[in-house]
């Protein structure tokens, strides 16, 4: 069938190296069954700080349009202004509501000219998949227009610990609509962030509600990995190649909280490990890390990578020792389930997103989430207990027998979509 995908999101972020994995792989999944893309995108990156221009591949094997968005730089700088205007340099939040909501219409309607246009010039899509709740209105809006069925796919909330409080869907519009919008299917990622919970209080009947784990893509190099390879690929002079390597895999966003991390390794450096934090991902918040870094003395102890394509991800989880993740959010993440599969040790902070994955002392060595000096300390133990860590590594690997490959949970997903086409046809 053709399906026309509508995003909110970057697929290829980070001049083509970052971006969102489970979107990339769910677009994979869709044309490895056979099926017809055109993807939209927004011109510029919603979420940026800037005004970044979406990064663009043309060689997936479908065809990807722009949206015209000449709305948005307005959007931004009167949200910087609004931010300039507060000591905090946040956005007050009747200011926040109203820009949010304006963005939400402004790319509603962008999207769905550019959808249009694509479908006067021959593509008539069976379906509807919308990523993000910002694509979401736009996608059921199409539907209605052309009469098939639409996907809203939701990667996380932040209103589970909100849904207690009245009238959340009026105070926080934008991310009730993913959920409020109507669809034909809700597919939700089970990442932590308890959407499960959330649609339950909005009353998503279960009929169309799914509520799927991600997958994990296999990594195609080999079980045998020499580091002095990937010395020379990263160009990273400082890299040490006889220490242990800690690895951090993420966008770095205030909420990652790679903070806890840094003043970990200020523990480290006091017991004078071997070792080194290798941060992968790029992000707002470089800049206070770094300054953060060379306040606590451990610049040494810390390499910034920067945005890595994927397989080279795979290739630092091989030729690393341990992995860390100290988000605030959720921890339940792919980098989480890539590093179990890698057989990786982890070390990370409790966390109820995660209490199915990481046990502590058995897979995991766990703290509570601001005790830094702790964190630090799980760091030494395992850079000096091998016996510790060999155990801890047996134990992820088990844990990657239970995770879905990516093939496996699109394979999942296709037969869904598959069925809900079929029926609506039946009922037209």
């Amino acid at each position: 069938m053709k399906i026309l995908h509508i995003s909110a999101l970057q697929v290829w972020a980070m001049k083509g190296k970052g971006g969102m994995p489970s979107l990339r792989e769910t677009l994979a999944g869709h044309r490895r069954a056979g099926h017809e893309i055109q993807l939209v995108l927004p011109q510029y990156d919603l979420f940026s700080g800037d005004n970044s221009v979406q990064h663009i591949r043309r060689d997936q094997g479908y065809v990807t349009s722009v949206a015209v968005c000449n709305w948005l730089p307005w959007i931004k700088r009167l949200k910087n202004a609004a931010r300039r205007l507060t000591r905090k340099n946040t956005v007050p939040y009747p200011a926040r509501w109203l820009l949010n909501l304006t963005m939400l219409v402004c790319l509603t309607f962008s999207l769905c000219r550019e959808a249009i246009r694509l479908r006067r010039g021959g593509f008539e899509p069976d379906l509807i998949y919308a990523h993000n709740q910002y694509a979401a209105l736009s996608g059921f809006m199409l539907a209605i227009l052309w009469r098939i069925p639409n996907v809203t796919r939701l990667y996380g909330t932040f209103l589970a610990d909100l849904m207690a409080k009245p009238f959340v869907e009026l105070r926080y519009p934008t991310a009730a609509a993913g959920f409020l919008v109507p669809s034909s299917m809700l597919i939700c990622a089970n990442d932590g962030t308890r959407g499960d919970e959330v649609a339950r209080r909005f009353r998503i009947s279960s009929h169309r509600f799914r509520f799927w784990q991600n997958g994990v893509t296999p990594p195609s190099i080999s079980q045998h990995f020499d580091r002095r390879e990937l010395l020379k690929r990263l160009g990273e002079e400082r890299l040490i190649g006889d220490g242990k390597w800690i690895v951090s895999c993420s966008r770095l966003s205030y909420w990652k909280r790679i903070d806890r991390m840094i003043n970990a390794m200020a523990v480290v450096k006091e017991k004078n490990i071997n070792c080194q934090l290798l941060v992968a991902g790029q992000g707002p918040e470089l800049t206070r890390l770094k300054k953060l870094s060379e306040e606590l003395n451990v610049s040494n102890y810390i390499i910034w990578l920067g945005a890595l394509a994927h397989e080279d991800i795979w290739s630092l989880m091989k030729a690393s020792d341990i992995f860390i993740i100290t988000n605030d959010v959720t921890n339940r993440c792919n980098p989480l389930y890539e590093a179990a599969w890698a057989g990786l040790p982890v070390v990370s902070v409790f966390d109820p997103s995660t209490e199915d994955l990481l046990i502590n002392r058995k897979n995991a060595l766990l703290v509570n989430k601001d005790d830094t000096i702790s964190l630090g300390e799980r760091l030494v133990r395992l850079c000096t207990d091998t016996d510790l860590a060999e155990r801890l590594k047996k134990e992820q690997r088990k844990l990657s027998e239970s995770f879905w490959t990516w093939e496996e949970r699109m394979k999942v997903e296709v037969k869904e979509l598959d069925k809900l086409v079929e029926e609506h046809k039946n009922m037209r």
